[in-house]
């Protein structure tokens, strides 16, 4: 027998029920570093918990209940003695947290989309070629973040235009796009221009003024949101290779309906183009 005093300690037991932590946990807590016990008897092997590690096991169950790992507990626990760090870290979390939930969103934004193709079977694409004629177009071409941040280059491409006073409808045409130059997908810094007709002589500052010429191109046309655009990728390529056309040229987008004109995604009209030979 020991001849330890552990009368004024808290049995692992006691302990698991005041602080809603299992024992499995607690012996997790400790082999990891975490919540390590006031004493463990050298011959029975048991643990006791100091009362003043009951606030540090709560601290421990609050934490990871709100999503942070052992490794973030480690680091956060210490902190709890100064309110403004502990705040400001905690203010971080909360920002990871909104990001993770805005992935989980736009996850389950995929799978309803999937299921819902799966009801209507295989989505109709219907795919053809023709010739897009040579236009003149006003182009702004960044490196973006990735796909999803296309609107932000034209929400850029809008205000320029307004700070140069240009008039929407007198000094451009009825055609607007975006082209795609990378040859490979990319998951970040995607290389693009969004452009529209212009019939002016001059470009405005960041501007470029692009002769395009006549293109034969494989084409869709994509009813809805830009989710679908994947599929009608995918049924333009089948297409494409099935004729035996060979890509030439970035992929551009036309848009005959997008956000500017219609917040509502169900309504959004764009042509897919490919440029082949």
């Amino acid at each position: 027998m020991s001849d330890f005093d552990s009368s004024y300690l808290l049995g692992i037991g006691d302990f698991s029920r005041f602080t809603l932590l299992s024992i499995r946990m607690l012996r997790h807590y400790d082999e990891r570093g975490l919540l390590t016990p006031a004493y463990i008897d050298e011959f029975n092997g048991y643990r006791y918990y100091a009362p003043q590690q009951l606030r540090t096991a709560s601290q421990i169950r609050e934490l990871r209940d709100a999503g942070c790992g052992i490794s973030q507990i480690t680091e956060l626990l210490p902190l709890f003695d100064d309110f403004n760090a502990i705040q400001l870290a905690l203010t971080e979390h909360v920002h990871h947290l909104d990001a993770a939930a805005q992935k989980i969103a736009d996850q389950r934004s995929l799978v309803t989309n999937i299921i819902n193709r799966l009801k209507e079977s295989k989505m109709s694409v219907t795919v053809a070629e023709r010739i897009i004629p040579a236009m003149r177009v006003l182009s702004l071409r960044r490196t973006i973040a990735n796909y999803h941040a296309e609107g932000e280059l034209w929400l850029e491409f809008s205000q320029k235009i307004q700070a140069q006073n240009l008039d929407w409808s007198a000094d451009f045409g009825t055609i607007w796009g975006a082209t795609f130059y990378d040859d490979d997908y990319r998951e970040a810094d995607v290389d693009i221009s969004v452009w529209a007709q212009y019939k002016r002589e001059a470009a405005p500052a960041d501007f470029t003024i692009e002769q395009l010429g006549e293109r034969k191109v494989a084409w869709a046309t994509m009813y809805g949101s830009y989710e679908q655009t994947a599929a009608v990728c995918e049924a333009i390529g089948e297409w494409i290779s099935q004729h035996g056309y060979k890509p030439a040229g970035p992929m551009f987008n036309i848009y005959i309906v997008g956000p500017s004109q219609d917040p509502n995604p169900e309504n959004w009209v764009t042509e897919i183009n490919y440029p082949i030979v």
